[in-house]
């Protein structure tokens, strides 16, 4: 278990205050915002975390009232007030560092459960975890408890909007004759889960009684985050990489001996002083970081990555490894603009294009002796001819869709079955396997598998590729193979594991190969609904005569039906001088918009101290957007180098033909740093009349405040912006424009451009919904940043995009009245 290494002579530690000694004023009524002094009704007062962690001692915290010796939740909820009160990303980390870091010292039963509850999600994303809470028994239970009227109730929602203000607002004037028994965060975050388990006739009634008896023990501040807990919403900006920060310093500063964290505060203002301590401190901590996202990436589980930590950070990823049942955080390209910029970004470096195919991203695995590790209940046995083995299948946002592919799952076992004829050797240009990885070239038979892939519909008699929107009318859950009407071909394109060996830091000339020698295409099966086994098409560098070769391949596959190309290094390397000269000039940018970036390595810097371009990998990087990968899609031959993927998060009632329907509707782009979806454009064109009324049908703006209301319904930086109706976040959308520009009004990635206006798209257009995407998939600030800085880079600069800022949303406006 978690034990702090301590000796003689501490450093003085920084006072540890209950948090009602810390107060918090609200800009105005309509801004209302949680406030610590609301939890002074508390048994158990809530602590102040913002303090510096490398003084914070959890020794000094008082836990003789927890009852139990368990994290209450008035704890819990105290971290909640304080992250959802600031949006600075150094005062989140630090919260939320010493919270944890008081857990791993005094509490570690707790970190789990604690950690789902910060995360917004109760289960790790491949496991399903649907609560089924509604406005419905919201609504019922706010009433029972408060005793409100129906009138009462409504008034509060028209003010608030947010479910949980709503449920604050009614409890927070009711007096009780017994005091309820204090809330423990184990014992919530239980209770909670059960609501997914309850399913019948009578599951309403059910849920309802659980929330209620709830919300009856649930005090001040509690109600409120109880209540966005219910409905999947916390609104405290806490993202995942943000948590997996905090996890990391807290287990490292776990380590280090309290005579080493012997630092000197640092002074509100003035220069810092040089403190030896404090750096060889933070030293540790960013390498724990990286250890622990890289960790994570690989194996996304709290509950695993914790008890991994109680042996200590060192050892990590042996005790938390790759695991065939759980899925790893794909990989992911970066925007290319053009083939000619392929050629400027690899040079001589080998690279193969691939095929990037309109269809589903797939991650499958395989095994014969079932999944590694504790088996939560995911994945399928598939037995036939060739025995019997274990299959699960993930989204590119790792959810399961094991059920949704019953003909992929039978596949699966028939790529278990033995290896026969002669097998080619590495290619002698390719880097030198490890013996471990030589051996499976020489494998009788294959045991397990991970595999990188993307499913596409095809016509079952001629086998072409058929269109993603008829992939999308498959059903999701329990389907039978004798019921399928979308027959699909899984196209591979990658192998992450085979034989429980681990190939992510092969080079993909090494993964390729033994994908392509180890599980061949299967012909076309008798049985034509079962899946389709082949290799995505793709053609070598080493192949090409000139980049007029390389786009005559690009030309040939997007006159059938496909996106463009991937362009993939095969081995590692470095960019040429161009492009390492214009990463460069990107990094001053980064470096002026204080972008912190804790995975840079001190070999990755020349003698300055500058950030220079990072080596360009061929290795897998899991939950990476790598230079390694290029996209090439044929957008680019439409004026935007890509299209975008945005959120819609609110709306304005239209005039004229579209009076009574949402438009324009207001997009966003995600920050992966602070959690908020920053608006980037309003859109109105490329909608069809029953597009929107489907839209004003699932955002309904009277009946369910909790997917359109008044008031924001997530973390959202609009930039003074304020739609008529605020839309819950849950949807993507797949957006294209004519080109971005530097914005005045929208707040889009204005912290990774380096000034005080965002980036916003000129003249944007919808194109379809992406149902295979979540939100936290869709375009990050980063992304849409570096598109705009790849967008600037051939001629006009910054002037450029300046001049065709002007105007630019009513140009808009015009065109979208015209456009149907």
């Amino acid at each position: 278990m978690f034990a702090r290494t301590q000796d003689a002579g501490p450093s003085q530690p920084q006072e540890v205050k209950p948090v009602s000694a810390v107060t918090t004023t609200p800009k105005s009524k309509e801004e209302r915002k949680p406030t610590l002094t609301a939890a002074r009704a508390q048994p158990v007062d809530p602590i102040d975390f913002d303090v510096d962690a490398l003084l914070f001692r959890p020794a000094a915290v008082d836990i003789s009232r927890w009852p139990g010796g368990r994290l209450p939740y008035s704890v819990l909820v105290g971290v909640y007030v304080q992250v959802a009160g600031t949006r600075s990303r150094l005062a989140i980390v630090r919260v939320l560092t010493n919270f944890i870091h008081l857990l791993l010292a005094r509490a570690p039963l707790d970190i789990p459960p604690a950690l789902y509850l910060l995360s917004n999600h109760l289960r790790p994303a491949y496991i399903p975890c649907e609560l089924g809470i509604g406005s419905m028994i919201i609504n019922r239970v706010i009433k029972e408890v408060s005793g409100l009227q129906a009138r009462d109730l409504k008034r509060l929602w028209s003010v608030h909007g947010d479910p949980g203000d709503v449920a604050y607002e009614a409890k927070v004037q009711m007096r009780t004759l017994v005091e309820p028994v204090p809330l423990v965060v184990h014992d919530v975050y239980k209770r909670v889960l059960k609501l997914a388990d309850i399913r019948g006739s009578q599951s309403g009634k059910l849920k309802s009684d659980a929330v209620r008896k709830l919300m009856v023990q649930a005090r001040g501040e509690e109600v409120r985050f109880l209540v966005r807990t219910l409905i999947g919403n916390l609104r405290i900006g806490a993202v995942r990489l943000t948590l997996l920060t905090a996890l990391a310093r807290a287990a490292a500063l776990l380590e280090i001996p309290d005579s080493e964290l012997d630092v000197l505060p640092i002074p509100a203002k003035g220069k810092k002083p040089m403190d030896p301590a404090r750096e060889a401190a933070e030293e540790k901590c960013v390498a724990a970081v990286r250890l622990v996202r890289r960790v994570h990436v690989r194996h996304p589980n709290y509950g695993d990555l914790v008890r991994g930590l109680e042996a200590g950070l060192d050892g990590l990823e042996e005790r938390v490894p790759l695991s065939v049942g759980i899925p790893i955080s794909p990989m992911l390209g970066s925007i290319t603009r053009s083939i000619d910029e392929v050629y400027a970004r690899l040079g001589s470096l080998p690279f193969t294009a691939e095929t990037k195919l309109d269809g589903q991203r797939l991650q499958m695995h395989v095994r014969r002796d079932g999944p590694q590790g504790e088996d939560d209940g995911g994945g399928r046995w598939v037995e036939g001819e060739n025995g019997r083995a274990w299959v699960r299948l993930f989204s590119r946002h790792l959810e399961d869709m094991t059920d949704k592919y019953p003909d992929i799952c039978a596949r699966g076992l028939d790529l278990l079955s033995s290896v026969k004829g002669e097998r080619k050797p590495f290619p002698s240009w390719a880097s030198a396997p490890s013996v471990e990885v030589a051996a499976l070239l020489e494998a009788e038979s294959i045991s397990s598998l991970i595999v990188d892939a993307e499913i596409v519909a095809i016509d079952k008699d001629s086998g072409a590729h058929r269109t993603f929107q008829e992939l999308t009318n498959r059903a999701r859950k329990d389907v039978r193979v004798e019921d399928i009407k979308v027959v699909v071909e899984v196209n591979a394109f990658d192998l992450m594991l085979v034989n429980d060996v681990p190939l992510l830091s092969s080079p993909f000339s090494l993964r390729r190969h033994l994908m392509r020698e180890l599980l061949p295409p299967r012909p076309t099966p008798a049985d034509p609904l079962l899946a389709r086994w082949t290799h995505i098409e793709a053609i070598d560098s080493t192949d090409l005569k000139s980049p007029a070769d390389l786009r005559a391949f690009f030309d040939k596959v997007v006159e059938r039906k496909a996106e463009g190309l991937m362009v993939k290094l095969l081995e590692s390397g470095r960019a040429p001088a161009a492009a390492e000269a214009e990463a460069e000039a990107e990094a001053e940018v980064e470096a002026e918009a204080e972008v912190i970036d804790v995975d840079v390595d001190d070999d990755e810097k020349d003698d300055g101290g500058k950030s220079r371009k990072k080596p360009l990998p061929a290795t897998y990087e899991p939950d990476q957007r790598s230079m390694g990968w290029l996209k090439v899609k044929k957008d680019y031959l439409e004026g935007l180098g890509d299209s975008l993927d945005l959120v819609p998060v609110g709306a304005w009632w239209g005039n004229g033909r579209k009076a009574g329907w949402w438009s324009p509707i207001l997009l966003a782009a995600r920050n992966p740093e602070s959690g908020a979806l920053e608006a980037v454009c309003k859109c109105m064109s490329g909608f069809t009349d029953a597009f929107y009324k489907d839209l004003l049908a699932r955002y309904p703006p009277d009946s369910d405040p909790t997917v359109c209301s008044t008031q924001p319904l997530g973390y959202v930086e609009t930039g003074g912006l304020v739609p008529e109706r605020w839309f819950l976040p849950r949807e993507v959308w797949e957006i294209r424009g004519a080109d971005i520009t530097l914005s005045p009004v929208y707040p889009a990635a204005a912290s990774y451009i380096g000034g005080e206006r965002g980036l916003s798209l000129r003249f944007p257009r919808f194109i379809r919904i992406r149902e295979d995407k979540g939100v936290e998939d869709a375009t990050s600030a980063e992304e849409f940043a570096e598109m705009f800085r790849r967008q600037m880079a051939p001629a006009g600069g910054v002037a450029a995009a300046e001049n065709g800022a002007e105007g630019g949303e009513e140009e808009a406006d015009e065109v979208g009245d015209d456009v149907l």
